[in-house]
């Protein structure tokens, strides 16, 4: 599967023992990581993994599927065919749909163009209802040019030079040759060229304008029709390649991945489903002394913190998405040039939607019947934290009819703290959003042509803008400040070593052995015992030993 920035922060803290402190991310003892092998017949594989999700809700625990993929040989077997079946399906709706979507942008492209020069000559007879100079020069432009050699004013300069300046200055109603002589001032013979093309000039007047009128009408409506059916095709196909991603494969990833293992043969029916599962419960001790839950309507420890902010930076880069703490700095960013990424997260609403929402209760037994809505919980600082690893194998002999369901179930408890946990949170909500930019992409949405837009756009703006007087006395002051600084700064990192012989590193748990260990490993221990003994009486019940 593929790695989350979650996984790494796990492995370096099973690598280190723990990360404490700044933040607890503490793996549980050996005897409280659990794998189950549950082999069942054909569809009690499902039944065991309901009776088991739907019970944890009524513990209390949140789940979370982080991920999820499917491997098949190349002789599916019965459970996994309609899955395949469904995503050749969704691959010919995609490619009919992308096809329909790019002649629609053809067709649009053509009308556009259409309306465009038709928008330009409505434009000139707007300007020719104050000056006919506009128009009378449209139409040699446009219309007698075409005429023909001989026939057109263009090539009768070659005997009367002026022929299309004193076209474009006559009147209108100049009908007479003589007046048209006698006005203009040249010959018999261009003034009857010049009656002529003045007769011409106004049927077409006359005929054209209202022909113009229609035709924009006609095709202004095309225009706008075909621009939002582009972007209704773009909406529709959005399901189709959402349900078409989700269909995953490992060898999408890794081709390979299948070719030495060596339970999967090409001729055997074989499927497995490979997931990731999160499961939470906001968590604390009973000390003497001290209460199980906190009262309070926030955070008793700033959940956002330094940590946080620090470790978020790995997530925007690794899924090229933007975390924002609120709108306020989105704004602050904006207003000193900086760019914004569209597919963004605003931490605070986040943790506003992911908090519990009846932390106002005042009664105990509310606060602990009421199942939490939210993945976060302000009356808990810490967490449990399963990593649950779930694989379902698929087996289906060559010959005979019986399918055998072969469930695996990987438990890797933890504890975290609340600002881990929140990091992990922001890591799915970044990995949903990359997955929305991803569909966007590759259908070519209109917000994507925004961002290449507004991209373009940039480019030809101009880079050396004068700056602000306060922004300049603003840097001129930071400047100094890191001249004043710059001894103490060095005397700090000499000194920062020495730190934890004289002070608690972060506000969180800091001693293993004799905290975590003895007193949280030994309550969410058994938690992980009754989910394991769950699974285990749901499977003799289905063999008919249990009661």
């Amino acid at each position: 599967m593929t790695e989350l920035y979650a996984d790494k922060l796990l492995r370096k803290a099973k690598e280190k023992s723990a990360m404490l402190g700044e933040v607890v991310i503490s793996p549980a003892q050996m005897d409280q990581m659990t794998s189950l092998n549950p082999v069942t017949l054909e569809g009690q594989a499902e039944i065991i993994y309901n009776v088991f999700t739907y019970r944890i809700a009524k513990w209390h625990f949140n789940m979370i599927k982080v991920d999820e993929y499917i491997l098949v040989t190349p002789t599916a077997p019965p459970a996994f065919a309609p899955a395949m079946a469904q995503k050749e399906r969704l691959e010919g709706q995609i490619k009919s749909g992308l096809a329909s979507a790019a002649q629609a942008v053809a067709d649009y492209e053509l009308l556009k163009h259409d309306e465009r020069k038709y928008r330009e000559i409505l434009d000139f007879f707007k300007e020719g209802e104050r000056d006919e100079h506009i128009l009378r020069a449209l139409f040699v432009d446009r219309v007698d040019a075409y005429t023909g050699e001989g026939y057109s004013m263009v090539t009768m300069a070659k005997r009367w030079p002026t022929i299309i300046s004193d076209f474009i200055r006559m009147s209108t109603e100049l009908d007479d040759v003589d007046k048209i002589k006698e006005e203009l001032k040249v010959s018999k013979a261009e003034a009857v060229v010049l009656k002529t093309k003045n007769g011409l000039y106004k049927e077409w007047k006359r005929l054209f304008f209202p022909d113009v009128k229609s035709r924009y009408a006609r095709i202004k409506n095309l225009l706008d029709s075909r621009e939002k059916s582009v972007n209704a095709y773009r909406e529709w196909l959005k399901p189709y390649v959402s349900r078409h991603r989700m269909i995953k494969e490992v060898t999408e990833i890794q081709p390979s991945a299948p070719m030495d293992n060596p339970l999967t043969f090409a001729h055997t029916p074989e499927g497995s489903v490979k997931a990731k599962l999160w499961i939470i419960k906001p968590f604390r001790p009973e000390e003497m002394g001290k209460p199980i839950i906190l009262q309070g309507q926030g955070h008793e420890i700033e959940i956002y913190d330094n940590w946080v902010k620090k470790e978020k930076k790995n997530i925007e880069e690794m899924y090229n998405v933007g975390i924002y703490e609120n709108e306020k700095e989105v704004k602050r960013l904006k207003e000193r040039g900086e760019k914004i990424n569209p597919y963004h997260i605003l931490v605070r609403d986040k943790i506003k939607e992911w908090t519990y929402p009846n932390i106002t209760a005042t009664k105990k037994e509310e606060l602990l019947s009421t199942h939490p809505g939210g993945f976060l919980d302000p009356r808990f600082v810490y967490y449990i934290f399963i990593d649950l690893d779930y694989d379902c194998d698929y087996k289906k002999g060559s010959t005979g009819p019986m399918v055998v369901e072969d469930q695996y179930f990987h438990f890797h408890p933890w504890l975290l703290s609340q600002n881990a946990m929140l990091l992990f949170l922001l890591e799915i909500e970044a990995k949903k959003i990359a997955f929305d930019r991803e569909v966007d992409q590759l259908i070519g949405t209109r917000k994507i042509e925004e961002m290449i837009q507004k991209g373009i756009e940039k480019e030809f703006k101009d880079l050396e803008k004068k700056e602000d007087e306060a922004i300049l006395r603003l840097e001129s002051l930071h400047k100094f400040s890191e001249k004043t600084s710059k001894a103490g700064r060095s005397f700090i990192s000499r000194v920062s070593p020495l730190k934890k012989y004289f002070f608690r590193p972060g506000p969180y748990e800091h001693t293993v052995f004799e905290r975590i260990s003895k007193s949280f490993g030994d309550y969410f221990g058994p938690q992980v015992a009754e989910m394991v003994d769950l699974i285990k009486q749901t499977c003799y019940r289905l063999s008919g030993v249990g009661p």
